[in-house]
């Protein structure tokens, strides 16, 4: 045989044995990436098949006072075993926030297979009349739901006031009910007008105040202090003015 045979020969072995290698390679990373999928599908299986991370657990916090733990679960439309991970926090955050009372929310998943909610409820200040529908409003004048049967119904009521004066009237209900006078008289209306400024109708009596407009923290310091007085005279109060920086007009009915 040929010497240029011989090399052909070799030449052809040498081929045949880079094609094997090359193969060799592919195969060896093909089944690289098989078993990685491999291991993947499983962790899939295990996080969002198995039973490690089902939910056993939903924990619910904050302050909630017109709302109740289960009523904020069901609100959230999650139920125990479902999948930790499969839950659309998202969704679950607008589910809560449905309910008018929830000022709000958060949502967190806690594993193995807790659900952790978080609420804070709005704290009505008033009732007001918007649109002809009784609304609460809290003490930032965030109005927020409408009144409704089951509703509690012993908030003062404000009345003659627009969105633009409800931070001030917000105000005066505030001072009013950290007075000694608005302690020991409570109030069930406070009410604005153009003419007459602001008057108060108490609680207690009732009795109508008249405070007139501004200076409303002096005013009711006033008050505080001819409070004794005021109660001590017989007959039943029906009005007191109190819309001077120094006097108090008190008007009575005999018994």
């Amino acid at each position: 045989m040929s010497i240029f045979l011989e090399r052909q020969k070799v030449r052809k072995r040498r081929a045949i044995a880079k094609s094997f290698k090359v193969a060799e390679r592919i195969l060896f990373s093909l089944a690289i990436v098989l078993g990685g999928l491999a291991i993947l599908y499983g962790v899939y299986l295990l996080v969002f098949l198995g039973p490690i991370f089902q939910v056993r657990e939903i924990m619910v916090e904050g302050k909630i006072v017109h709302s109740t733990l289960q009523s904020v679960i069901e609100q959230s439309g999650v139920k125990e075993g479902e999948n930790l991970f499969g839950i659309n926090v998202g969704a679950v955050h607008k589910n809560l926030k449905e309910n008018s009372w929830i000022s709000q929310a958060a949502v967190r998943r806690r594993l193995p297979h807790t659900l952790w909610i978080y609420v804070e409820e709005y704290e009505p200040a008033a009732v007001i009349q918007k649109d002809g529908v009784l609304k609460y409003v809290d003490h930032e004048g965030v109005i927020f739901k409408s009144v409704e049967p089951v509703d509690p119904k012993t908030l003062p009521v404000i009345t003659g006031v627009n969105e633009e004066k409800m931070n001030e009237a917000l105000t005066i209900l505030s001072m009013y009910n950290e007075s000694s006078f608005g302690g020991a008289w409570g109030i069930s209306e406070l009410h604005f007008d153009e003419a007459g400024g602001c008057s108060i109708i108490t609680e207690k009596g009732p009795v109508q105040i008249f405070l007139g407009q501004g200076a409303f923290a002096n005013r009711l310091a006033l008050l505080g202090r001819w409070q004794g007085i005021i109660g001590r005279r017989g007959g039943r109060i029906t009005y007191i003015i109190a819309n001077e920086e120094k006097r108090v007009t008190v008007g009575y009915k005999e018994l």
